[in-house]
């Protein structure tokens, strides 16, 4: 009888060590991630057109026009002076429709606005909003940083420098629009 009891004890002991030596090696499971390709004026971080050489196409995409291509001047001019010096405030607006500010929580995304290609000679970007101080055609640059709280937005303005262009010239370029949450630090 005693083997028996030994044997019994023995075995529950060894149950017992399997069963705290045992690993979780495996998981599954399945999870649904959507993803919308929408026009830029529809976005959670939108861009939208302000002064009409700032255009939507039909590809969804925000176009800066300065030529007789834009479709809201049909028939119009043909372009810029050479030799010249414009302004424009307020071209495009970036909206922050991620987080609502409801909640007294101060959520928002820092956004940067760059030219590049064939655009960096001529064009210059300015914003009342931006972090780095260029907020007036004065003090324009290539890049700026804007950090826009969630439900607002901020205005970009453009300063097209022509001197040392002659008629004729055509500069096409990119602006890249790069936005991730927190501050512009």
């Amino acid at each position: 009888m005693t083997k028996l009891l030994l044997l019994l004890v023995s075995s529950l002991i060894a149950v017992s060590l399997l069963g705290l030596g045992a690993d979780f090696s495996s998981y599954d499971a399945q999870r649904t991630f959507t993803v919308a390709v929408v026009a830029d004026d529809q976005e959670l971080i939108d861009l939208t057109p302000i002064q009409p050489y700032a255009y939507i196409n039909e590809d969804g995409k925000i176009y800066f026009d300065f030529s007789t291509y834009n479709p809201n001047y049909p028939g119009g001019g043909e372009g810029v002076s050479p030799n010249s010096t414009y302004a424009f405030d307020k071209v495009f607006k970036v909206s922050n429709d991620l987080w609502p500010n409801d909640s007294g929580y101060e959520s928002g995304i820092c956004v940067q606005v760059s030219v590049s290609g064939g655009a960096t000679g001529i064009l210059t970007l300015y914003s009342l909003d931006d972090v780095s101080g260029h907020t007036t055609p004065a003090n324009a640059a290539t890049t700026i940083n804007m950090f826009v709280k969630g439900g607002d937005y901020a205005e970009v303005g453009f300063v097209i420098n022509t001197n040392g262009y002659t008629a004729g010239n055509m500069s096409d370029g990119q602006i890249n629009v790069v936005a991730h949450s927190g501050s512009c630090v």
